[in-house]
């Protein structure tokens, strides 16, 4: 355990020390090498407040996550089934914050060839409906509202509220709902990353879930349209700015508003002369595609369906 706990340490200073310190590859080298460390940091223990779970080996654990085709596939396996039944454990983050950094279930959705049992996939679909902006979660805020309702609580009364050392005078219901907004903002349950790109997006990538799963999880996932809107547009300009466009030129090659239509998977062969960037960049062109196509975006409605691209093989 000793020897665990060492090297977690080393990793940890290597891969997120400010700065960092130490040989990241080789540290994890002599770690993913161990069976025996790698089982000792899958363990379940008390964090150091003893209000909620950890594991023994964080940053083992998180690690184990990010290179997960070389792991022990024994171990990883254990440590999905943790991820999927302790929620303590799914809502880790290793690094960033507690509300919205990378947590070990948004990391274990990168792997695209797991298989995932139906209980675990309902697991991952709870947690990704606590983000602000579900229908989960403005439901549970409607019921707030009926709550304060019923309890005679209403902008017909005025309190103060301290902002940042400023008194301000605001509706006592306004006040409970900005409260309220405020802690669930920090609250661990939006642990699964932030911005376009938080666990809603990993699982609308997932193969686990299936077109018609994803039909319904679109609409649920963003219950205002312009929310969902902006999420796919951003979605898309990540592919115009992808760091693999810039090879000499100082601006991307591509028009974002020709993207999903003018663009082979031949023509990004031959920009690329890479397969690997071009499947991931075509990848990501064809589930923009498909979120058109389950939910079009406002300005899309009433209009033609984009026609469907298709990969040519040679």
């Amino acid at each position: 355990m000793l020897e665990m706990k060492k090297l977690d340490d080393e990793l940890y200073r290597a891969m997120y020390g400010k700065p960092r310190v130490g040989d990241v590859a080789a540290i994890w080298g002599k770690i993913r090498n161990n069976p025996e460390v790698l089982k000792e940091a899958i363990k379940i223990t008390r964090n150091k407040w003893n209000n909620g779970d950890t594991v023994e080996g964080m940053t083992i654990c998180d690690a184990m996550l990010i290179d997960y085709p070389h792991v022990n596939k024994e171990v990883y396996e254990e440590l999905i089934k943790t991820i999927y039944t302790n929620t303590d454990i799914a809502r880790t983050v290793v690094d960033g914050a507690s509300n919205g950094g990378y947590s070990y279930l948004l990391m274990s959705l990168w792997n695209k060839n797991m298989k995932l049992t139906e209980e675990q996939k309902a697991f991952a679909v709870r947690e990704a409906m606590n983000k602000i902006g579900t229908t989960t979660y403005r439901n549970k805020m409607n019921a707030y509202i009926e709550e304060l309702k019923e309890k005679s609580i209403t902008d017909e009364k005025v309190v103060f509220l301290d902002i940042d050392g400023s008194y301000n005078p605001m509706g006592a219901r306004t006040a409970n709902m900005y409260i309220t907004e405020i802690l669930n903002s920090i609250s661990p349950t939006q642990a699964h990353g932030s911005g376009c790109y938080d666990i809603r997006y990993w699982i609308l990538r997932n193969p686990n879930w299936s077109i018609e799963e994803k039909q319904q999880l679109i609409m649920d996932f963003w219950e205002d349209n312009e929310d969902y809107d902006d999420a796919l547009e951003e979605w898309e300009w990540g592919i115009v700015n992808d760091e693999a466009n810039f090879k000499k030129d100082l601006f991307p090659p591509f028009n974002k508003y020709e993207l999903l239509n003018e663009y082979t998977y031949d023509m990004l062969l031959k920009f690329y002369g890479n397969k690997e960037i071009t499947d991931r960049i075509w990848e990501e062109i064809e589930f923009c595609k498909q979120m058109h196509k389950l939910r079009p975006q406002q300005w899309e409605i009433g209009a033609d369906t984009p026609k469907v691209l298709t990969k040519n093989k040679n």
